[in-house]
Order: structure tokens, then C-alpha cells, then sequence
């Protein structure tokens, strides 16, 4: 889920002409006063390139978007948890809705980027072992699907001008993901143990918004490291000058 907002907000610094960026891409000036207005038209405009990914630049897909693998490690007193999550695909990215988006260019570089989703499906492996949350045990091996509803992401980065044999190119410092979930649901199809698989669904579903209070600040964590590696990942392909383009 998380990593598609990333594809977004990466998509607001790409929105200019150069050598690396595709022709189609609409064209934003540095200067220009009404930039960020400028960006979220553009972003519109991608939205059909933004369904199939864009391998020029290194922007996937995002639907559905696919994560490959995710490790979680979290010990806290509501929640232990050691899982590998492998083969995750996300639904309903392309519903996205843009609600703010602001950037600061005065000598920094500064976003924060805040969208909606109404409905967001998950499906995804997992290998957990040794986790618990509250006193429910969730250990087991499977294949999980998860609806999530009313889903709101803010998201706020910085960077910083790094040089590579005479070109300039940005690098992510920091990033920092704030994640709402409005309800959810989950299932598990779990090949080790059936039964008490099927319990912690049932714990889940009965009450989700307390359950997804105990996961978010791993979620809103694990958000920001991946946000930042693909973020870096991508803007060390495209210089400087082509991300942010002058008269």
C-alpha cells in the first residue's frame, strides 16, 4: 500500500523535460510561480503512464503495485512481531485523490504530499514466526488478503544536491509517512496452522480500528524506509538539471 504513494510523490519531482525523461512528460519550470499548481495538472496527465509504470525513469506500476519482499520487526509491549511478507500486490492505487501538495524551492529542497484512497485491497505471503499481538498469537504461513477503507497518507520529504563525476543529482535525507486507515478487513489462508489463523482474522475483524492503532507505527516505519529507497533509487538515474529544468 504504502509504496504506492511513494510512486506519486516521485512523480511530482519528474514532471520536467530532459535528456533522461520521457517525451510525453508535461514540462514545470523551477521558477515558475505557480509551480506546485503546474506539477498536480502534470500528475493528471501522467495518470494513464502512472497504471503502467514508467522504466525509463524507474516508476512502476501502480495497479496494482507490487512489493516483493517486506521484513517486519517490531518488540513493544501490544505487539511482537517477525514476519516476511513476499509477493504483495495492491489494488486501487489509480483512485488515488490528491489533497495537498506543497513544495518549497527556496534554497531546499522540501514536499509534503497528502492524498486519499477509498478503498485500497492487499493480497500478499507471509511467513511470521514468534509474534504476538496482545495476548493473541500470530504465528503461521500463508497467503493473506486485506481490504482496507478511507485510507489518508501524508507524506514529507528532504533532500540534498549530491555530485557524481561532474553531475548533480538530488538524494532523499529524510522521510516521514503519516498513515489513516478508516476500517479494515483481513483473511488468511494459512498453511501451518488453520485454526488459529482463522482466530486472529476474527480478532481483527471484530475490532480493526483498535487493532490497526497497534500496527501503525510500524507500518508508518517500514513506509518511510521504503519511500526512501526507491525515492533514491530513482533520482539517482535523473541529474539534477533534469529534475528541475531553468529558462
Amino acid at each position: 500500500m504504502m509504496k504506492m504513494f511513494l510512486v506519486l510523490l516521485l512523480s511530482v519531482f519528474s514532471l520536467v523535460q530532459g535528456k533522461v525523461t520521457p517525451d510525453y512528460f508535461p514540462q514545470c519550470k523551477r521558477n515558475d510561480p505557480q509551480i506546485e499548481k503546474c506539477i498536480l495538472d502534470a500528475v493528471e496527465v501522467l495518470k494513464p503512464k502512472l497504471l503502467e509504470g514508467i522504466p525509463e525513469v524507474a516508476v512502476p506500476s501502480i495497479e496494482p503495485f507490487s512489493l516483493p519482499t517486506l521484513k517486519l520487526d517490531r518488540n513493544a509491549p501490544s505487539l511482537r512481531l517477525k514476519a516476511n511478507v513476499k509477493n504483495m500486490k495492491v489494488y486501487g492505487g489509480s483512485n488515488y485523490k490528491i489533497e495537498k501538495f506543497k513544495l518549497n524551492l527556496n534554497n531546499k529542497y522540501v514536499a509534503e504530499l497528502k492524498l486519499s484512497l477509498p478503498r485500497v485491497h492487499v493480497t500478499a505471503d507471509y511467513d511470521v514466526r514468534g509474534s504476538q499481538v496482545l495476548t493473541v498469537d500470530i504465528n503461521g504461513k500463508g497467503r493473506m488478503k486485506c481490504n482496507f477503507t478511507n485510507i489518508v497518507a501524508v507524506v514529507k520529504g528532504t533532500a540534498k544536491e549530491i555530485e557524481k563525476d561532474g553531475v548533480k543529482y538530488l538524494q532523499v535525507d529524510k522521510i516521514i509517512a503519516k498513515l489513516k486507515l478508516g476500517h479494515g478487513q483481513v483473511a488468511f489462508d494459512d498453511t501451518e496452522r488453520p485454526v488459529a489463523a482463522s482466530s486472529a482474522a476474527a480478532f481483527f475483524n471484530a475490532s480493526p480500528t483498535a487493532v490497526l492503532e497497534i500496527f501503525n507505527p510500524l507500518i508508518e516505519e517500514s513506509a518511510a524506509t521504503i519511500f526512501k529507497a526507491y525515492a533514491n533509487k530513482i533520482f539517482s538515474i535523473i541529474p539534477l538539471s533534469e529534475i528541475l529544468y531553468e529558462d
